[in-house]
Parts: C-alpha cells; structure tokens; sequence
C-alpha cells in the first residue's frame, strides 16, 4: 500500500523523548523537552510526544507525562501535546481523564494519547495484580477513557460502599479524543489497533521496514472490515534522529551516545539483557557496534537532509505518515538544539518531495 492509497501526501514530523540520563545530578533537566517544544512550535512539527517510564535510570525523567504535557501547554501555542505512551493499567482511568482534560483545557484542545499495555514487571509494583491481563485491561480501560473524555458518567463504589455515577471535570476542549495504540512489533496487536479504530505508535527497534510494510497493510486491511475508514488511520514511527550537514560529523556525534543508549537499554526492553551481560568485554563491544552500525544506516534518521530524504520517502511507500523524532538518547543538548535547523530542513524536503505538484 502506498501514500497515495492510504491518502497522505505529506509527512508529519513531530518530537519524542525518552531520555536515558534521569541518573544525572543536574539542574533543569527538562531544558531540552521544553526548548525543543516551543521550537517545534514555531516551526511546523506536528507534535511533542511525552513517554511514562518507571523506576529506571533510561526514560526515568518521564514518570508522569501529564505534567510535563502542562508545562508544554503552557509555553506553546500550536503544535499537539501527545502521550506516548500512557501505561493504562498502571491507572485508573477516571485520573487518567482528570489529567489530561485539565491539559487540554491548559492547552487550548490540543490533547492526543496513545495507550500502551506495559512490558516490565517491575512497574507494576503500582499495579501488581494487573500485570498479567494488562492487555485485556488496557482495551477495557480505553472505553471508559473514551466514554468519560466524551461528559459520558461511569459508575463506582463510594467511601461508604453505594455506587455513585461520577463525570469528568474540567470537561476537555475537545469533544472527541485521538488515540494511538502502542505496538512494538507484534502483527497481532497492529490488527487489533486496526479493528479498534485507533492510530499506531510504533518504531523500528524489532522490526525492519518490510516487517513494518506487512504490518501496516495488515493494520489497514482491519481497519476495513471492522467499518473504520482504512485512509484514516495514522501510523506514526519513532526514529533515533540526529541531523547534520557534515554526514561523518554527524556520524562521530552520535555514535558514543548511541552505543550508550542502546547498552542502558537492554535491561528496560529485556530483549536478551541476561545474554549480554554475561559477554566477554570484546563480545559485548562487538555485539553494540552491530547494533550501532544497523541503527545508524537503517533504523535511525541520523545524516543530512539528503541522505536522509531518501528513508522519508520509503517510509512514506509502506503507509508511514509520521516520523515521531527522538531527539534525547544523549547527544549534548548544544549540539541537539543546533541540529534543529537541518530536522527542520529535512522535513521542509521530505514535505515538497512528497506533497503533489
């Protein structure tokens, strides 16, 4: 399926982060976020895209996106405040739309949430009894969000054990919510976010572009049969990102922090941490720079407008129409908030390539 079948002729471009030095003793750790926000903001980017992450030293400066989605509320005007993602069995929903109607309102109507059902165990010390139907609770948690975002009640026990029928205040700016559901790589759950009608949240950490061209074909052929108009469908990817005009610069930049970011991270994604942990220091080097060398040439967005336009595109052949820019995996701030200009370039690019004549 190509851009002109699932009827988007530009690519979005918005911002995500998921930072892996909450470790660090510094002041104004939220800098970057905000920094970044209010230039995406005057530049066009479509969104900013928050994470939840838990008692972790990677994405551990994220435990609350809601927060941080005010405070970009706050000094924005235009581009979207996105969760990326709320952990909804983690919550309970009625909080969950307290939140983030109060954002919206703080915002101006510019609230969208992607859920994602969880993956360690240990962040379920706030939920314990949850983790093993995560999924069937998060989909059930999503229809009262829904239901609660639209002035709809719902019904509880009270303190003094009667149920009561509570709604939601502030009422949200928008009447109707967008939903993401979060899909790391598994066919069935791009099936089901097509059967719900929701959009996807994905990124290329376990799957390659052909896996994720079947999985979006997949995604919008469900989108068809259960009544959801399939060109409607937004499927945003994460890419590490880092742009430059000097592809080798940009190349000795990012790789110490890549080789960093993608070691911390074994350990949250437990995707054979035991394995490398155990490896030999030559091993576990080796192992690190194949997947520094595959990320940078084939699952990232860091190069120069040019040499990156060419991944947009495809990108946009296989059913991407958002490319959700990491920006935080620890490349210094300077150097992050001076790449700016040549994202914001790409993006200028990939749109008049993309866009019809």
């Amino acid at each position: 399926m190509t851009k002109a079948d699932h009827g988007f002729s530009r690519m979005q471009f918005s911002m995500l982060f998921f930072s892996s030095d909450a470790r660090q003793d510094k002041e104004n750790k939220y800098d970057l976020l905000l920094s970044c926000a209010e230039y995406g903001d005057k530049n066009g980017f479509e969104a900013v895209w928050i994470p939840e992450r838990h008692f972790h030293q990677f994405g551990g400066l994220y435990p609350n996106p809601s927060v941080l989605g005010g405070a970009i509320a706050v000094k924005t005007s235009r581009i979207r405040i996105r969760a990326g993602s709320v952990i909804l069995p983690l919550h309970d929903p009625i909080r969950v739309v307290e939140e983030w109607s109060a954002v919206d309102n703080l915002s101006g109507g510019r609230v969208d949430l992607a859920f994602g059902q969880g993956w360690n165990p240990n962040d379920f010390v706030l939920a314990p009894g949850l983790y093993v139907d995560r999924l069937t609770e998060m989909y059930k948690d999503m229809e009262i969000v829904t239901s609660l975002w639209q002035g709809k009640k719902t019904s509880r026990l009270n303190g003094m054990g009667k149920i009561c029928d509570v709604e939601i205040y502030p009422k949200p700016i928008q009447e109707n919510l967008n939903i993401w559901i979060t899909c790391s790589g598994s066919m069935e759950r791009f099936i089901e976010a097509g059967a719900y009608g929701a959009n996807i949240l994905t990124a290329l950490l376990f799957q390659d572009r052909h896996e994720l061209a079947m999985k979006i074909s997949a995604y919008r052929n469900a989108r068809l049969q259960h009544g959801h108009d399939p060109q409607a469908g937004r499927v945003t990817v994460m890419l590490h990102t880092y742009i430059g005009e000097d592809i080798q610069v940009v190349r000795r930049e990012v790789r110490p922090p890549m080789l960093k970011y993608l070691e911390e991270s074994v350990d949250l994604w437990r995707q054979k941490s035991d394995q490398l942990e155990n490896l030999a220091p030559n091993a576990k080097e080796k192992v690190l720079e194949f997947a520094f060398e595959r990320y940078f040439r084939s699952h990232s967005l860091c190069g120069t407008p040019e040499s990156c336009s060419p991944m947009v595109t495809e990108l946009g052949d296989i059913g991407v129409n958002e490319i959700a820019c990491l920006l935080d995996f620890g490349v210094p701030i300077d150097s992050v908030m001076a790449s700016l200009g040549s994202l914001n370039n790409l993006k200028n690019i990939s749109n008049n390539v993309m866009s019809p004549a």
